[in-house]
């Protein structure tokens, strides 16, 4: 995408020509280079709804639990989202967060990750000693 906006911008080229040569659809390219969308604009789609401070701190108490034993499983983390986005005033509580919020999450944060949940009496030795 880039160098479809620098072809037509520095060089002169024909948007369609560019974004041919590129592989780039064309009125996207066309909306860059038309300024209608910024042209470093890298991600299309949604803007996250919690910025990246809120997001570290919901990263960093998943890390504290799971490190004191207590891993969360995705539905409890969506639902512990959820409760923060209430409290933050963000969201309502009848428009709770949903599973594609997470997967979200989850490309962002990529130093989460998902394991599955040990045994109940193997926490429990773990725990116990």
């Amino acid at each position: 995408m880039t160098a479809g906006y620098r072809s037509v911008k520095e060089d002169g080229m024909p948007v369609l020509k560019a974004s041919r040569v590129y592989r780039v659809p064309e009125t996207t390219l066309r909306d860059r280079v038309l300024l209608k969308i910024d042209p470093d604009t890298c991600v299309m789609g949604k803007v996250p709804m919690f910025d990246q401070f809120q997001e570290a701190k919901i990263v960093e108490h998943s890390k504290n639990m799971a490190a004191l034993g207590y891993g969360y499983t995705q539905q409890e983390c969506v639902d512990a989202a959820s409760m923060y986005a209430v409290q933050l005033g963000i969201r309502t509580k009848d428009k709770p967060l949903t599973m594609s919020w997470m997967r979200g999450f989850m490309k962002r944060w990529t130093e989460i990750r998902l394991t599955k949940p040990r045994g109940l009496e193997y926490a429990r030795v773990k725990m116990a000693s």
